[in-house]
């Protein structure tokens, strides 16, 4: 961090020492001018915890029960970091460090975390400290919390209560301070912040990996050996902490960030309202024409491509999913909102989206119409190659804000864990504004969360909900009204893509329609013998009628000479010596411009009226 000189005091007593403090000193700064900037350490210093509750718990309860207070946090791939315990109180001073040398990260690595979650620092200031809590075996109905079996509030806590205490993990409450780092991509060097500290959540079963539920439990825990969450919000808990880095970060680091070559993907959001049914279409066939195009699948009919995309999965169909310029992506539709989330290469398909699509964001009369795009973020891997389709369409029982509206759903247990992140952070998307605020903010569900929330609020898709043909446009005509027995020409062309009165519908081509039932008709055409026939037609035009045509030998001088180069006495006119108004010497001004006398000057304003 800089420093040459590092006191230090002796933290445990002992009987033979009452009291030491140690000082290391260094004549020279560990890290050269050329290492910091290699190494670009990032500092972190934790100050101090302040304003931390005396309630429900007392501290000097706390100091008898629990281990001393500490912080603990994980920075991006780094090992976890902990801070050394200090003595309980409302205010706790740390002045814990940190260094982490970010410059062995890979190129936009550092970008990416700094633009995405803040960073979590744990406030562990009530961990029981689980030497001296040895219990006595004891009969049912000896021990306190038997009481409990059988309430709502014990069952409810069940599943983190059984979980807390595993081979080697523990779980405690503690408080939470959410520090934002996304001010060091502006260029600055030194942050000083004060983050609020507030509860924790607590742990989920279903969110354990299979190493957890492998693990034998060593004890259960009951109710009563947990001590309550402290009401840091109540008591306006700050945690102080200051990042400084060495070397600052570029302002356009954004950009630097796009134009690395592992982040090859990008993302692009809208929301739009249900009835805006051009639009749906139009992003479908889209969608489909790249995708198909991309998986060389674009010479069958449109609707083999729909089956076959439908029933593709990337993860274990595709080996190469990174040099297929496909889009990926989700659909949720809910009777008043349209949310469309794809990704796709940055540079190809989601910019080719983007541009389609731009001049539709300044539109009013479609209803609501967000598009959320940046295409200075970029991202390394894909978050939706794990669905059951390529573009995973599905649709809520309710409208999405009719079910977050719900109280029972923040009751713990009610929903599968997955289910409810992936309707709180939807909710969230839905009233955004920027993509990178949806980045900062960890919005976007995984596909685990998108394959919960269809599963447990799904139902199936109407033939409403996706339009295979585009809607027709109604056209207002002054021959509307028609003799009863007969239909209009009008009429007719909202129903049918065919005019029987137009001359062009030769009895050749064909045509099918049906907006009751699905129809086809096929074309009695060999498609092998079309296909040789329009490769040999291409072939044939390779040469002239005349064969191959040898434009003759031209040397460098007459290679080079431009198409248009002026003549010799064109060339001769423009070196000579420009003179102004030489064509127009001999005219003088029609009317005068000379100044009128003092005397004069209510003539002055007369003068163009008329010519002299």
């Amino acid at each position: 961090k800089g420093e040459k000189s590092v006191i230090s005091r002796l933290a445990a007593n002992n009987p033979k020492v009452l009291d030491a403090y140690v000082t290391f000193t260094v004549e020279t700064p560990l890290l050269s001018e050329r290492q910091r900037h290699e190494l670009n350490p990032l500092i972190i210093r934790i100050n101090s915890a302040t304003c931390l509750p005396n309630t429900p718990v007392p501290i000097e309860v706390l100091q008898q029960l629990c281990v001393p207070t500490y912080c603990k946090y994980k920075f991006h791939n780094f090992p976890p970091h902990r801070t050394h315990g200090q003595i309980h109180g409302t205010h706790v001073y740390f002045k814990d460090v940190n260094v982490l040398l970010t410059g062995t990260m890979k190129p936009g690595e550092l970008q990416r975390y700094l633009r995405g979650p803040p960073l979590e620092i744990e406030v562990h200031d009530r961990d029981r400290n689980m030497e001296n809590n040895t219990k006595e075996p004891c009969l049912f109905g000896e021990d306190e919390a038997d009481e409990n079996v059988g309430k709502v509030s014990f069952l409810a806590s069940k599943s983190a209560i059984c979980n807390s205490f595993t081979k080697n993990k523990v779980w405690h409450p503690h408080g939470v301070a959410k520090v934002s780092l996304t001010d060091l991509l502006l260029g600055k060097k030194c942050l000083t912040i004060s983050a609020p500290i507030h509860n924790c959540s607590a742990p989920n079963t279903a969110a354990f990996s299979e190493e957890d539920k492998n693990e034998n439990i060593t004890e259960l825990v009951s109710s009563s050996s947990l001590l309550p969450m402290g009401h840091y919000l109540e008591s306006d808990s700050l945690l102080k902490v200051r990042v400084e880095i060495a070397v600052p970060l570029q302002m356009h680091a954004e950009i630097a960030d796009a134009q690395v070559t592992n982040c090859l993907y990008g993302c692009i959001i809208y929301i739009f309202d249900y009835n805006n049914s051009s639009l749906l279409h139009d992003l479908v066939e889209e969608i489909t024409e790249i995708n198909a195009k991309a998986l060389q699948l674009d010479c069958y009919p449109v609707h083999l491509i729909g089956m076959a995309l439908a029933a593709l999965k990337l993860k274990t169909t595709l080996e190469k999913v990174s040099e297929l310029d496909i889009v990926t992506g989700f659909h949720l539709l809910d009777g008043a909102t349209h949310l469309v989330v794809l990704e796709g290469l940055k540079d190809k398909a989601i910019k080719k989206l983007w541009d389609k699509h731009f001049e539709r964001s300044c539109r009013h009369e479609d209803g609501q119409l967000e598009i959320l795009y940046n295409s200075q973020l970029a991202f390394h891997q894909r978050l939706y190659t794990d669905l059951e389709a390529i573009f995973y369409h599905f649709r809520l029982c309710k409208p999405l804000f009719t079910i977050t509206e719900q109280p029972l759903l923040y009751v713990r247990g009610m929903v599968p864990w997955a289910c409810f992140q992936a309707l709180s952070r939807l909710s969230y998307l839905c009233r955004s504004k920027r993509l990178r605020d949806v980045i900062h903010g960890d919005l976007l569900p995984s596909a685990e969360m998108i394959t919960a929330l269809s599963h447990q609020y799904g139902v199936p898709l109407t033939d409403e909900d996706l339009f295979v043909q585009k809607p027709p446009l109604l056209s207002v005509s002054s021959d509307d009204y028609t003799v009863p027995g007969k239909v209009s020409r009008v009429k007719q062309a909202v129903y049918s893509s065919l005019d029987n009165y137009n001359e062009m519908c030769v009895p050749k081509n064909r045509f099918t329609y049906c907006h009751e039932y699905l129809s086809a008709t096929f074309d009695p055409v060999d498609v092998v013998a079309a296909c040789k026939e329009s490769f040999a037609k291409s072939k044939s035009m390779w040469l002239s009628p005349d064969g191959f045509v040898f434009p003759g030998f031209k040397s460098s001088i007459e290679s080079n000479l431009h198409p248009r180069m002026p003549d010799e006495a064109r060339l001769e006119e423009l070196n000579e010596k420009w003179q102004e108004n030489a064509l127009h010497a001999n005219m003088e001004p029609v009317l005068s411009r000379d100044r009128w006398r003092w005397d004069k000057r209510h003539i002055d304003f007369d003068l163009y009226k008329k010519p002299p």
